[in-house]
């Protein structure tokens, strides 16, 4: 899923939010790119999708030579909220997988 983001790093004000995209996202996490500035692993930034926004703690960071760009994975802090407007599928379960073999 690739959609346009604001991110704002925690302690920033709501003027410092930076434009970004995502380049995956699932419920629980996202991997972006476009952020400019420092990240580091560990660091908190708010994700605004439209109209909605959750906190992200920043789990790695890459930067990608091909895309001459970092690279962000970052997980979701407030598990239940679900900024993307979408619904995921549910998660096979072991017993799913079994019968599809």
């Amino acid at each position: 899923m690739i959609a346009p983001i604001r991110v704002r790093f925690a302690g920033g004000s709501l003027r410092d939010l930076r434009v970004a995209h995502t380049l995956d996202a699932t419920e629980k996490g996202v991997k972006l790119a476009g952020l400019v500035g420092d990240v580091k692993v560990d660091d908190l930034i708010e994700i605004h999708h439209r109209n909605k926004r959750a906190w992200f703690r920043v789990i790695w960071v890459k930067y990608s030579e091909k895309l001459s760009q970092k690279l962000i994975g970052a997980v979701c802090v407030e598990p239940d909220k679900n900024i993307w407007q979408m619904d995921f599928p549910p998660d096979p379960d072991e017993y799913e997988e079994a019968d599809d073999r």
